[in-house]
C-alpha cells in the first residue's frame, strides 16, 4: 500500500544491438520530463561502462544529443568523446541530415 504514491508509467531499457537488455529502470511519473530524466540517468551508467570513443544509437539520437549537450553530463561526454547517433533502422523514416552536424 505504501507504493501507491508512485505512478509507474513504464520501463526504460538500454539494449545492445543483439537486443540483450544491458540496463533497465522503472519510470515513475514525477512531473518532470520523463524521457530526458531516465535517458540521462541510464546514459550516465552506460558511458561509465563503455569508456572512451564510443557511441549510442537512439531513434531520436539527434534530438537527444542536444539534451545531452545541455545537461550536466556534457563535460563527461566530451571527455569520453561520446557520440549520439540515429540507428540505420530509423534512417528511412528520419531526417538523417541532422546527423551531419
Amino acid at each position: 500500500k505504501m507504493f501507491t504514491v508512485f505512478d509507474e508509467s513504464s520501463i526504460f531499457i538500454v539494449a545492445c544491438w543483439h537486443w540483450l537488455v544491458l540496463l533497465a529502470c522503472n519510470m515513475v511519473q514525477s512531473g518532470e520530463l520523463l524521457v530526458a530524466k531516465y535517458s540521462l540517468a541510464l546514459l550516465h551508467c552506460f558511458m561509465s561502462v563503455l569508456g572512451k570513443n564510443r557511441g549510442c544509437a537512439y531513434d531520436i539520437g539527434c534530438v537527444f544529443a542536444k539534451t545531452l549537450a545541455n545537461s550536466s553530463l556534457r563535460p563527461y561526454a566530451l571527455t569520453l568523446n561520446f557520440q549520439m547517433i540515429v540507428s540505420a533502422f530509423y534512417e528511412y523514416a528520419h531526417n538523417w541530415c541532422c546527423q551531419l552536424d
